[in-house]
């Protein structure tokens, strides 16, 4: 019996060690993922303007430490005072360029006319400034696969696809980069992406403009899928990544289905809405827990940029109808959507960050 009970006390006591070892594990895997859950503070290494609209940023770590690897195609968010009377808000931007061990991340962000973070980025974010950004994250990476791979980018959606063609060139794949801009200016990275194409036999690179160039040997011409499709070899087997305005993908994704692209192989992310104006003097009763809080639009070309122009805090991340964060119930009016959503709503929601108010709007926010 004293056997017996000296074995049970040893379980006993075993099962308490296993229980606290266990329990400080899960404290641990606990605090690293709040730890990588909270944003830390980069510095402006470098800062390039290029024809008046485009920002290009490198941020590096104070300290000169290198910083956390991610997968190409993903984006950071950035946190700065850009709101309302200072307050705090936060955009995604797609990293530009990628490294298995980055000493550095590399932005490229578009200046928009009504763009309350991209203007404040472009007017106070100089070298030797701190900004607040987050872990890399995103969906928008490149699958497993050995067929071609056919990225495909209208303007500033060219970002996360340098990455990701910085992150394949070595994997062997053929790979085909198709850019559409209105000019020669517009073509962030051309130089770069011609030296390659000229180094790496299956790597070719086609950039399209609207407006005629002097400048430059590439094609005057709208960017279809049909220029896409007839310039690879076997495209059914091909793997194609989209990241344009919605208006070029949703053209770009119908026309490649329509000749016989399988919508598997069709991967997208929108940069952002970029259309569309809302109306002024628009009234939209905001309620959320009981409380209801009426504003007045002043033609921000979104609910959420009404709402956000009027201290309304909405979770957002993508911007673009595809994360559902900022889904909203719409008790009374009506709204136009401006892009077709990924995210699916229910009958009497909405995504204020691609809808407008078409009159007075009663909504609820989580």
């Amino acid at each position: 019996m004293a056997l017996i009970l000296a074995a049970l006390s040893l379980l006993a006591l075993f099962s308490i060690a296993w229980l606290t070892i266990d329990g400080l594990r899960a404290i641990g895997r606990r605090r690293c993922a709040e730890a990588a859950s909270k944003p830390r503070r980069l510095l402006v290494a470098k800062r390039r303007e290029v024809a008046g609209e485009l920002l290009c940023l490198e941020l590096v770590d104070p300290q000169g430490k290198p910083l956390p690897g991610f997968r190409a195609g993903q984006h950071l968010l950035l946190t700065a005072p850009a709101g309302k009377h200072g307050k705090a808000i936060q955009r995604a931007y797609s990293l530009a360029a990628w490294a298995a061990r980055p000493a550095h991340y590399e932005l490229g962000i578009k200046r928009e006319a009504q763009g309350t973070m991209t203007q404040w980025l472009w007017q106070n974010l100089q070298v030797g400034d701190g900004i607040d950004v987050s872990r890399a994250q995103g969906d928008f990476t490149i699958k497993p696969g050995r067929g071609p791979l056919v990225l495909i980018a209208g303007g500033i959606g060219i970002t996360p696809l340098r990455a990701m063609l910085q992150a394949a060139l070595d994997s062997g794949r053929p790979i085909s980069l198709f850019h559409a801009a209105r000019s020669a200016e517009q073509l962030l990275y051309c130089d770069e992406f011609i030296a390659l194409a000229g180094r790496y036999a299956h790597f070719s690179y086609q950039p399209y403009l609207s407006r005629r160039a002097d400048d430059l040997s590439g094609k005057r011409s709208r960017l279809n899928a049909g220029h896409i499709v007839d310039a690879i070899t076997r495209p059914t087997t091909a793997d194609f990544y989209l990241c344009a305005s919605n208006s070029m993908m949703a053209d770009l994704r119908h026309g490649l289905r329509a000749r016989g692209i399988a919508e598997a192989r069709i991967h997208h992310e929108a940069f952002g809405v970029g259309e569309g104006a809302g109306q002024n003097g628009l009234t939209l009763a905001v309620d959320r827990a009981g409380t209801t809080k009426t504003l007045v639009t002043a033609g921000e070309p979104t609910v959420l940029a009404a709402l956000e122009a009027n201290d309304v805090t909405v979770s957002a991340e993508c911007r673009a109808g595809s994360c559902g964060q900022c889904v909203a119930e719409l008790n009374s009016g009506e709204v136009d959507w401006l892009v077709q959503p990924e995210f699916a709503v229910g009958p009497r929601q909405f995504l204020p960050c691609v809808c407008t108010a078409r009159g007075d709007l009663s909504l609820s926010l989580k």
